[in-house]
Formats: C-alpha cells, sequence, structure tokens
C-alpha cells in the first residue's frame, strides 16, 4: 500500500532518481495513477514498466491526460481520430505540434501501450486551449496515486512523462492524503485533475480520444502475448491496424499497380532510381489488404541500412514491421508468434522485413512455413540481387502475390540467374524510364566526357591479359577451374582501365578549374561526388584534399552510424567531397550530389546506371547535376594503327558512354567529344549501342564480367 512506502516531501534529479525511486514504486502499490502532464511519450512506459506492470496485474487503471504534442509513431496510432477529424481547431494544434518529429518508439514499448487501450486498463485525454488561436499549451505536471485502502499520493512538479523527462534536471514536491498538513493539497491537486479530465475546466477542453484511433493504436502490437497478467476477467479480441495509404500516388504509380493487379498480382517494376518503387509497391500492398481483408506481406531487401529504411517505410503505411537479420536476436520467435496470431484471426496482417541472405536461410524458410500462400505477398527489393545462385533460396514458394523491383532487373552475364528472377517473380510488367523522370522526379544533367589514355607498359599488360584470356576462352565453357581463371585474368585487365594513371592528374586539373569558376562566383563548391577504383581512394583523396576541399573517404569499412553522420555533413556542406569505392551504388540516397567525377566503372550496367540515378535525385537549390566520366581511348598518335586491345578498351567504354550521353541535356555535344575519334577508327556505330544492346550481340567470352 502506499502508506508503506517512505516517500520524501521533495525529490529532485540531483540527488535522486525519479523514476525509480518515485513514480515506480508509487505505480506498484496503487490501483489508479491519473496523471496531467504537458507531454508524454509511449517510451515513458519503457522506464516505468515494472510499475505499471504491478499497477494493471492488481486490477488497476491509468488515466492520462495531456497537451496534444507527441511523439510521430505515438501520433499514428491516434491522428484519425473522429474529434480532430470534425473539429478544425484540434486538428490545426494537433498537425503543428507533430511536424517533422521522428519516429523513436520501440516495438516493445508499443505493445505494452497497444494492449493496455484494448484492454482498457488505459485511457487518454487530450487538453487543447479553448481560445480561437490555439497558442496557449496545457504544461501541467500533477498526478494522484489512490490504493484499494483509498489512500492518496499526489505529486507535482517538473517531470512530463517521457524519456526525455527523465534526462532534464526536474523536481517533485509529494503530498500523502494520511499527514495532517498535507490532505488539503491532495485534495486540491486531485479535484482540479479531475475536473480537466471532466471537461469543466475553463481554460481547456478536454477531447475523448475515439473508438477508431484506439483500433489504430491497439494494432501497433507486435507480439501475441500481453506483457502482463490480467485480474480474472476475459478480454475481447483486439483488433489490428489497417494497413492505408496516406499519400497521393502519382499517376504512373497508380497504372504500375494496377499492371501489376492486372498481371494476377506477378510482375517485375522496371522503374528508375528515384521514382519510388518503395511506395509503389507499399501501396500495392495495402490494396490487396483492402480487397482481401488480410495479407502477409514478406519485404526482401539486400542491404542490412535499407533494413531499417524499409521498415520505416512500412510502418508509414500500417504495418508492423518484424526485422530479420543477423542483427536482430531471436527474429524467428517474433515471426513464428505473429503467424500464429495471423493464422488464428486474431490480427489481419503481418510484416516481416529481412534482408536477402537471412531470407535464403533454412531458418527463414521454417520460419515463414506456417504461412498459407493465398496470403502471402513478397517484394522483392533490389530483385537482381535475388538472381545470384547463394540467393536464390530467398524466393520463398509459399507465396502467392510477387512483386520485384529494380531499375536493373537483368544480371549482367548471368543468363540462369536472371531466367531465375522472372520465372519467380513474372515478367516486366511495368517500366517508367529514367527519361521520362527526368525533369519531374529527377534533375537533368550534363554529361562532360574526360578522355584518358592508357601508358605504353598499362597497354601492353592489357595486350598480354588479352591473349591469356582467348587461349583459355573454348577451355573455360566446360572446366570449371579454367573459369575462374579466365574470370580472375578480366578482372586484372579491367583494373588496367579504372585504375589508369593518367585520370588523377586529370581530375585534379578539373577540380582546380571548378574551385576557380566558384572563387570567382564567391560561392563555396559542395556536393561533389567521387567514384574511384578499389585501392586507389587514399591517393585521390590526398590529391583532393591538397586543394583545400573538405574531403572524406566513404568506404566499407566506414560504420553505419558514420555513414550516416557523413551523409549529412554532405548534405550541409560541411564535408564538401566524398571519396567512395562502390559503396553508394545501391541503396543510399545522395542527392545533395551536385557534381559527380566516375573515374572507375565495370561494364555492368547495373553500376552505373544505378550510381547515375542516385546523383540525379532532387534536393533543394538543386537545379541540375553534372557527371564526369574518365573515358580510355587510344592516343592521338595511335589512332591510325589502332591495335587489338585499343579496338576492345573502345568497346568496352562506349555502352556507358553512350548510355550516358543519350539521356543527357548535352547529348549531341557529349557525342561530339568522341565522334571524332569512332569515326576514324571506323566504330561509329558503337554511338548508338547501349549496354544490354552490345550484351545480346556479344559472341563468346571476350567480356570483363567485373560486377
Amino acid at each position: 500500500m502506499l502508506k508503506d512506502l517512505d516517500l520524501c516531501p521533495v525529490y529532485d534529479s540531483e540527488s535522486h532518481d525519479l523514476i525509480r525511486e518515485v513514480q515506480v514504486p508509487l505505480l506498484s502499490q496503487a490501483q489508479e495513477y491519473l496523471r496531467g502532464v504537458g507531454f508524454f511519450s509511449s517510451g515513458w512506459l519503457r522506464l516505468v514498466s515494472q510499475g505499471v506492470v504491478a499497477l494493471v496485474e492488481a486490477g488497476g487503471k491509468v488515466r492520462i491526460i495531456a497537451s496534444p504534442v507527441f511523439e510521430a509513431g505515438d501520433w499514428e496510432a491516434l491522428q484519425t481520430g473522429c474529434e480532430a477529424n470534425s473539429d478544425a481547431a484540434l486538428w490545426e494544434v494537433l498537425r503543428r505540434n507533430i511536424d517533422d518529429l521522428a519516429i523513436s518508439l520501440e516495438s516493445d514499448t508499443r505493445n505494452a501501450l497497444a494492449w493496455m487501450v484494448a484492454d482498457g486498463v488505459l485511457e487518454f485525454r487530450v487538453a487543447v486551449p479553448r481560445d480561437a488561436d490555439g497558442k496557449s499549451i496545457y504544461h501541467d505536471k500533477v498526478a494522484i496515486y489512490l490504493d484499494r485502502n483509498g489512500d492518496k499520493v499526489a505529486t507535482h512538479g517538473s517531470l512530463n512523462d517521457s524519456v526525455q523527462g527523465s534526462l532534464n534536471g526536474e523536481a517533485l514536491s509529494v503530498f500523502k492524503s494520511w499527514e495532517p498538513g498535507q490532505t488539503e493539497y491532495v485534495r486540491l491537486h486531485h479535484n482540479r485533475l479531475e475536473a480537466l479530465w471532466l471537461n469543466k475546466n475553463k481554460q481547456f477542453r478536454a477531447y475523448e480520444i475515439p473508438d477508431a484511433v484506439l483500433s489504430d493504436l491497439i494494432s501497433l502490437r507486435c507480439t501475441a502475448e500481453r506483457p502482463y497478467k490480467l485480474p480474472n476477467r476475459l478480454t475481447g479480441m483486439p483488433r489490428s491496424l489497417m494497413p492505408r495509404c496516406n499519400i497521393q500516388l502519382r499517376d504512373y504509380q497508380e497504372t504500375a499497380i494496377e499492371r501489376w493487379m492486372d498481371a494476377g498480382c506477378r510482375g517485375v517494376l522496371e522503374m528508375a532510381t528515384g521514382t519510388g518503387k518503395t511506395v509503389t509497391s507499399l501501396a500495392a500492398a495495402a490494396r490487396v489488404h483492402k480487397e482481401h481483408g488480410r495479407l502477409a506481406l514478406i519485404v526482401l531487401v539486400p542491404y542490412l541500412h535499407l533494413l531499417d529504411q524499409w521498415a520505416e517505410d512500412c510502418a508509414k503505411f500500417g504495418f508492423s514491421p518484424i526485422h530479420c537479420s543477423g542483427n536482430h536476436g531471436r527474429w524467428d520467435m517474433k515471426v513464428r508468434s505473429a503467424i500464429k496470431d495471423f493464422n488464428l484471426g486474431v490480427i489481419s496482417n503481418i510484416c516481416i522485413v529481412s534482408v536477402h541472405h537471412t531470407a535464403s536461410t533454412p531458418r527463414f524458410a521454417s520460419a515463414v512455413s506456417g504461412l498459407c500462400p493465398a496470403d502471402v505477398m513478397l517484394i522483392g527489393d533490389e530483385v537482381h540481387g535475388l538472381g545470384a545462385p547463394n540467393l536464390r533460396a530467398a524466393l520463398v514458394d509459399g507465396a502467392e502475390m510477387r512483386l520485384g523491383l529494380s531499375a536493373t532487373p537483368r544480371r549482367w552475364f548471368d543468363e540462369e540467374g536472371t531466367a531465375a528472377i522472372y520465372t519467380y517473380f513474372g515478367k516486366t510488367c511495368y517500366e517508367y524510364s529514367l527519361e521520362e523522370a527526368i525533369g519531374t522526379f529527377l534533375v537533368p544533367y550534363e554529361y562532360l566526357p574526360i578522355l584518358v589514355s592508357l601508358t605504353d607498359a598499362d597497354l601492353e599488360e592489357y595486350e598480354s591479359l588479352t591473349q591469356q584470356i582467348m587461349s583459355i576462352s573454348e577451355k573455360a565453357k566446360e572446366d570449371r577451374e579454367a573459369e575462374k581463371l579466365m574470370k580472375m585474368l578480366m578482372l586484372q585487365r579491367a583494373r588496367i582501365v579504372y585504375s589508369a594513371e593518367a585520370k588523377l592528374p586529370k581530375l585534379i586539373n578539373q577540380i582546380q578549374s571548378m574551385i576557380h569558376e566558384h572563387t570567382e562566383m564567391d560561392e563555396e563548391p559542395k556536393g561533389i561526388l567521387i567514384y574511384c577504383a578499389p585501392g586507389k581512394h587514399k591517393e585521390v583523396l590526398k590529391a583532393v584534399s591538397a586543394t583545400g576541399l573538405r574531403c572524406h573517404e566513404f568506404v566499407h569499412s566506414v560504420s553505419l552510424n558514420e555513414r550516416r553522420r557523413l551523409l549529412q555533413q554532405f548534405d550541409t556542406g560541411e564535408i564538401q567531397v566524398l571519396v567512395a569505392v562502390r559503396c553508394l551504388d545501391e541503396g543510399v540516397d545522395v542527392p545533395s550530389t551536385r557534381m559527380a567525377y566516375i573515374m572507375a566503372s565495370s561494364t555492368n550496367p547495373r553500376e552505373f546506371v544505378q550510381r547515375r540515378g542516385r546523383i540525379l535525385r532532387l534536393a533543394s537549390d538543386k537545379e541540375k547535376a553534372i557527371i564526369y566520366d574518365f573515358i580510355v581511348v587510344p592516343p592521338d598518335e595511335r589512332i591510325a594503327y589502332c591495335t587489338e586491345a585499343d579496338i576492345g578498351i573502345l568497346k568496352r567504354e562506349m555502352p556507358r558512354f553512350a548510355e550516358f550521353s543519350s539521356s543527357a541535356s548535352n547529348e549531341y555535344e557529349a557525342r561530339a567529344e568522341l565522334r571524332g575519334i569512332l569515326d576514324r577508327v571506323g566504330m561509329l556505330h558503337l554511338l548508338d549501342e547501349r549496354p544490354w544492346d552490345v550484351y545480346h550481340s556479344l559472341k563468346g567470352w571476350d567480356w570483363d564480367e567485373d560486377e
């Protein structure tokens, strides 16, 4: 009981832990908790969970009235309330107070909050100023704890029920109903809080959270069992959050969904990077749920950083994602528990987000085996990756609805892997090209080729490797070891081209000219991205830093948290140049890039098409992007008698040039840079042969498979 607690009259955060020494003990002994508070976040429940569980298991009840300032995750569960939709004053206050707040709730905390609301042991009301302009805010911090003997404790002070409140410098005064001289304080605090709750306060109006919002909140739970026991009473079946599309889709996204559904809910969306494949696919999933009334959604993503990104997007569409990866503990138990709930009809949807590697394991296959195929929709992000032999096991057989996403779904030099993708997902049912997206969803770009040549020594080595490749090409078609050797030789040959010594001096000359131009305009250059060859980034970083620009590397050894920080500094201009080695190819958005130097690229269009798409992302004050591409060509003195090696290098470089120049705002100026060289060697046709045209016309094995 409350009387059993040894309570001080005043507590402050300098000398006391206000959560553990005050709130948790009082909640543990209370039958009812009535709270008026300026700011509430459900993260607070995690801090006081021990006390709340004790209160609930004893049959107690929590009532909270707060100002309309919520964490974004809390607000998502409340925003569809009938009162808010019908009262413009309330809606405006709520909207103004939740703009741009980050989602910070943890799944277990939401689970506890959802179950408490579902069972009626927690009730919310919102205090909104009665004056028309709504400029004031409810900012009180008062609480009443009542036990089964009728004893009460009132606290009053500066502490909010939020995680941040527990970190601040705060203080509380404590009043006990059984102590002489304190009874009146308890009575007055209790009466004014009850008056506010009953809507009798002249300054603030108390709004009940409507049942429709309670339904949304309940569904945020993500486990099948309560985090506490209820005292000998039955509860109804909790309802689940309805997946929904709360954004206005663009016409082409609507068309893509319709085409996919017309194809029997199977197919690939071949849409340019930056055109909203994620939104389109989740809107399709929400539509399937609306039509079928239930849905088990499985999303497969290639990288760990995309797991969190996709999970956040899924939550925005009303799903409660379960993360599956080596970094997420016993995810299989969560999956099995959710499937059990789903199959029993307790919830109408589940959402499982997994990295490709985890999804290809027997453990994942076993975890999802309890699903009925007719209920399952599988979304494969960057679907080309799922065609790799070691990842095809991720393609769950028990999924009737299948949607693949990629700007480049075909696999380069892997007909078997490409066939596996299209066999599983179905053919491409909708295409949205880069050309269609530029000017509306992507910025236009200028393409400026920088011509460089190999040294005599590099060319000699290139020719030697070519001869070795040709000598074993036939044997490699049947002999596994010969095939491995040939691929190793091809990679060595490719490195000669994308590591050409002449590239770095030309890069520095170009950067110095760019710095001079910006200085004349009294501007500081920023948003510069440099892609360089593996093993070259340190040398490039040192040389570019010597020009006075603020640079940083962006390579595989940089942690995920560090990458986020670097991208933020790049966005603000604190870092002017990022030097990258492939880490920015897939799944990392760098919309603030205004200028890119491609010093190294494989022949695989997936790589350079992805890079271009990320460079063209929309950003504020970004009207266009500039792409400098280092193209290796024969030197002038060798044009008249080009060797087979020279011709081979041109064939290697030209598909990328044809692809990039064809969509550039300066297409004809860019093509003019190479037209003379190609004309002199009788290869003008290469100007119009884009990567997949070349791919289908290739004979034999003599091409660099350097993805």
